[in-house]
């Protein structure tokens, strides 16, 4: 069973900033449930200094019995306690109200910071998404002061919250014994409004946690914005660097990689080394290309005296020297006739432009003429071409100059052991032609090397013509420009084995 090839995954930079970006953009979760924790822990500590106050106060009346009653004495002692957001009840033994002081109003209103007010949102938010609102730590009964009183009398001290219709707490009321000479002469109740216990604390905290998550934003847009330029930079680098090179024409334009950055940091210095890198290997390109026109113009007059020099010796001495030297004459003469074709070829690539081409009749009327032209069995036709025109864009005289290279190889290589196979097939998309032959086996890995120039696998000495390894070369260089695909592959059936090289063309759909 043949597995069909997945996409490899690449963790390139992008995604991992964007991991990055994903791993901070926990924190303020984890920041925001400490917050909750930790207004839970404020609220449950007023809660209890409130017990606290409520249990002094019983204290300082059982040590000043003189104060029941004198409102104005007891505001003076008691003068800790906001007598105008809060109030003190008196409870006899027997459960009933003597003395009230004080009132319970509501405290006034006053401006709230923004941050304050976005970090009192935030912890509500987050409280209603994780299920969890102010803390009740104490059993709620639906008439609280009767039960703290009772539990007072009881000789308890307990706490309650006084909430309203919806079931909001308005005021928390705390209870506790009363004794006088150690001797229990009622209860103390001590009610305060809900604002005044928790808000006074928790306002700055909610500061704190609205100026830090708009400090905690900032962050994370910086440092997603940062990502996101330094992502699209190297992105865009990579892009100038795959576009200096013109496949079609086979040349290096470094216009794209003088790009202006924004920034003169470390990409920067790599876009200019890149740049430079580039430009010298264009240079050592043209070089190159321009050497082979160069020898041939300068080699021309000293090989053709030599070569008139030598068919005169040849004319005048029959010596088995004389014809070693013409036929070491005559492959110098392919050599730089080879790397001018090659030069040659390139330079034509660049001036041709690919048209819509019936690629049928002309595969069939070529192939069929390379049958002719070979012995008699020596290379057979395999037509599985669908009956509709087969339409590509192609340059008919390139194209064919492809298919020699094929055949020339597929005949250098041919063993005898079984004829050249040549198979034409198509699929909705493309066009395949086959060349296969019997003959040795490409090395492993060599299945792309065996297109690079320069590059042979022929003995050397096999025969008197010489062969610089450029026919498979010249063959890929016009398959790239048709934008094919060519491959070569081995192959072992029945005993037999070869080589199969592959053309695919993409075929051409007219839009009308």
């Amino acid at each position: 069973m043949i597995l069909p090839n997945l996409p490899v995954f690449k963790f390139t930079i992008r995604r991992r900033l964007v991991l990055l970006l994903l791993m901070l953009g926990l924190l303020p979760l984890l920041a925001y449930r400490f917050a909750m924790d930790f207004q839970h822990l404020l609220l449950e500590h007023q809660a209890r200094l409130h017990q606290h106050t409520v249990q002094n106060l019983a204290l300082i009346l059982e040590n000043r019995p003189d104060l029941w009653g004198q409102t104005q004495a007891a505001g003076q002692v008691l003068s800790h306690v906001d007598l105008q957001t809060s109030s003190i009840w008196l409870v006899n033994p027997q459960g009933q109200t003597n003395y009230v002081m004080g009132q319970l109003a509501q405290p006034k209103p006053q401006s709230i910071p923004v941050f304050e007010q976005l970090g009192a949102q935030l912890i509500e938010l987050v409280g209603r998404l994780s299920g969890q609102v102010l803390p009740y730590p104490f059993p709620q009964s639906e008439r609280p002061e009767h039960t703290l009183i009772k539990l007072a009398l009881e000789g308890q001290s307990s706490q309650q919250y006084r909430t309203d219709q919806r079931g909001e707490p308005v005021s928390l009321m705390s209870a506790s014994p009363l004794y006088l000479s150690k001797q229990q002469m009622g209860a103390i109740v001590f009610e305060q409004n809900i604002e005044t216990v928790f808000n006074q604390t928790l306002r700055h905290f909610h500061y704190l946690v609205g100026l830090g998550s708009v400090l905690m934003l900032l962050v994370l847009l910086g440092v997603w914005w940062y990502s996101r330029a330094l992502s699209n930079r190297i992105i865009r680098l990579s892009k100038d660097v795959t576009q200096s090179f013109v496949l079609e024409r086979r040349q290096w334009q470094t216009h794209a990689l003088k790009r202006a950055e924004p920034f003169d940091d470390e990409i920067t210095e790599l876009r200019h080394e890149i740049l430079e890198i580039i430009e010298k290997i264009a240079s050592y390109e043209r070089y190159l290309k321009q050497l082979p026109n160069r020898l041939r113009h300068e080699l021309h007059n000293p090989i053709n005296r030599l070569s008139a020099t030598l068919e005169l010796l040849s004319m005048e001495f029959q010596h088995p020297r004389v014809e070693q030297a013409q036929q070491s004459l005559r492959q110098l003469q392919q050599i730089i006739q080879a790397l001018s074709e090659s030069s040659s070829l390139e330079q034509t690539i660049q001036n041709h432009n690919l048209m819509p081409l019936n690629i049928k009749p002309r595969l069939l009327n070529y192939f069929t003429d390379v049958q002719t032209s070979q012995a008699p069995g020596l290379v057979v036709i395999e037509d599985q071409l669908s009956k509709q025109d087969l339409t590509i864009k192609a340059d008919g005289f390139l194209l064919e100059q492809l298919l020699d290279k094929l055949i020339d190889n597929a005949l250098s290589f041919n063993n005898t052991a079984c004829p050249i196979r040549v198979r034409l097939s198509n699929t909705e998309s493309v066009v395949c032609i086959e060349v296969i032959n019997c003959g040795p086996l490409l090395p492993t890995g060599f299945e792309s090397q065996i297109f690079e120039g320069m590059v042979s696998m022929r003995p050397p000495n096999q025969t008197e013509q010489t062969h610089l390894g450029l026919g498979l070369y010249l063959a890929r260089l016009i398959a790239e420009f048709h934008q094919a695909e060519l491959q070569a592959s081995n192959w072992k059936q029945a005993g037999l084995q070869g080589v199969n090289f592959k053309l695919s063309l993409k075929l051409f759909k007219s839009v009308t």
